[in-house]
Formats: structure tokens, sequence, C-alpha cells
């Protein structure tokens, strides 16, 4: 049974923040909460705790907040967005370097704070016997046209669905959903989503 006006919250990098949408198309966040709201037929509140060029570590500090730790601890619904970030510097440091040692640090550093999200998430919710759901999106790949990016990110998309061993998780599939449209889905600066990738993103994100 779920609360009256339940929250939902949204956690993250650009993503979250919205980058790329314009002012007449509603964001992912926007599209995800008009999900929620069609699926269970109820009116949701909305908190969005995000900043674009977050890292995963980044994010996970933005949960000790007081402000964003109780707003966590209310929240029937939860998303979260990061690791684009990691990977992106990375990426550039092999490209720059050839040093692969950096992107298995992203891969294991994302992975390890997304872990810990979880996990303060269900410490910010173990005095209340309510329902909660979270939700976390996995990484489509804005470097597509370089092969081995997609290895990297296929198996640290792989390694994330782990997380769903956890009743409470579900992750979307925004990878595959990208995959082979990244032209037509991506925006002006070839990283973030257009108006039509921010839908594709709250289309394949589980209610």
């Amino acid at each position: 049974m779920l609360r009256a006006e339940p929250l939902y919250t949204a956690l993250g990098d650009s993503l979250t923040v919205g980058i790329g949408s314009t002012v007449f198309q509603p964001n992912f966040v926007k599209l995800y909460q008009r999900k929620l709201e069609m699926y269970y037929r109820v009116k949701l509140r909305r908190q969005v705790f995000a900043k674009n060029g977050a890292t995963t570590e980044q994010i996970l500090q933005s949960t000790f907040h007081p402000e964003i730790a109780s707003t966590i601890g209310k929240s029937t619904f939860l998303t979260i967005t990061g690791g684009g970030n990691d990977f992106l510097k990375a990426g550039r440091y092999w490209m720059k370097t050839g040093d692969f040692s950096a992107i298995f640090q992203a891969t294991e550093n994302s992975l390890a704070h997304m872990e810990q999200m979880i996990y303060r998430i269900h410490l910010l919710h173990e005095d209340s016997t309510d329902p909660y759901l979270v939700r976390i999106l996995n990484l489509y790949n804005p470097l597509f046209y370089i092969p081995e990016t997609n290895h990297w990110l296929e198996n640290y998309n792989k390694r994330l669905n782990q997380f769903e061993d956890d009743a409470h998780v579900r992750i979307a599939d925004v990878y595959h959903a990208f995959s082979g449209y990244e032209p037509q889905l991506l925006g002006f600066d070839h990283l973030h989503p257009n108006p039509i990738g921010y839908r594709v993103m709250a289309d394949v994100t589980p209610v």
C-alpha cells in the first residue's frame, strides 16, 4: 500500500539534471515520474539531487548530507544515474596514455560506490515498514565508435545486474536500448541524450 502522494527522489549526474533536453521537452526525471503516476494511479511529489559532472563517489557522498538523507528515507521511489563521468575520465586517460588500468579502476570504483549507495538507502529505510523501489540506470556508450569501449561498458553493465539480487533493486538497460541508435538518441554534444533519448531511458526503466 503506497503512502498518500508518495515521494520520488532522483539522485545522480547530468542525466538526472537533464542536460540535453529542451525547455519544451521533459527530461528523464519528469518522464519517469509520469510513468510511475500512470502505472500506480497516484500523484507523486518529486525531489532531485543531481549535479552535472558528478562521479559515483560524489553521488554517494551526497547521500550523507542531512537533507538528502532525510529525503531518501521518506522516498517510495528512487532512481540513480551515475558512472558515466567515471568512465569518461578514465577513457580520456586511456586514449592519452594507452594505460588500461584506469578503466579497470573506474569499473571497480563505480560498482563499489553503487553497492554502497544501495546499502545507504536500505539503512535510511530501516526504521520504516513502507515499501520502496530503487532503479539504477546502466550506461550507454557515447564513444560507441571506439570498439574497445563497448567491451568495457558491457562488462560493467553485466556486473551491475548483480544488484538485482536485492528485491528492492532493478537495473534499467539503457545500454541495449541505445546500442546502434546512438546518433539518433544523442544530442549536439554527442555525450548527453536528446529529448528522444531521454524518453527511451524512461521507457526502459522498470516501475
